[in-house]
């Protein structure tokens, strides 16, 4: 059977669009950014539950296609496979992406990690003190009677524990 140049052509790209895309839900409601960026300049927005490609993730944001959109959201606005996809995401035949992001199933262990951005030394020069909220911090705080009832639920039991001694920087770090 001979077969034309151009249907041979849109076969593969056909082929390598569906191998290239890895099928998602969205886990809330979201807008998709034109950049990987929080102020990027939103292009759409998404619904829970709405069925997703993403194409490819950068750093902790992920390109998604969403119908004819496309664009940028955060990885945990996404979850891998569809509620079809679910049962089999459990087999080794997981596709490449979601292998590498052990995002199958959705869970979130320690394999997936997200950088975020220190203090740098000006943004420490500029802070200013929030009373508030060291208020709502202090409201946190146990006392000796919870903390001792907590511990006796636990049937947890006191131990010394030796202060650890400081060690020597190493040759050429800058001294504290």
């Amino acid at each position: 059977m001979k077969r034309s140049m151009p249907s041979v052509v849109a076969v593969l790209f056909f082929w390598s669009a569906l191998c290239s895309a890895e099928p998602a839900v969205s886990v809330r409601n979201f807008d998709l950014k034109q950049s990987p960026a929080g102020d990027a300049k939103a292009v759409a927005t998404v619904a829970a539950g709405t069925v997703v490609d993403l194409v490819q993730r950068q750093g902790a944001w992920v390109q998604l296609t969403a119908g004819s959109d496309t664009g940028w959201t955060k990885l945990f606005d996404i979850k891998m496979g569809t509620g079809a996809l679910a049962p089999a995401a459990k087999t080794s035949s997981l596709s490449g992406i979601a292998q590498t992001l052990n995002l199958a199933t959705g869970r979130r262990d320690s394999s997936v990690t997200t950088g975020v951005r220190g203090l740098d030394a000006e943004m420490l020069k500029k802070a200013q003190p929030n009373p508030q909220e060291v208020t709502t911090l202090l409201g946190y705080a146990s006392t000796a009677d919870q903390a001792q009832a907590f511990a006796n639920v636990g049937k947890l039991t006191p131990r010394a524990v030796e202060l650890l001694k400081a060690e020597e920087p190493p040759k050429g770090a800058p001294a504290k």
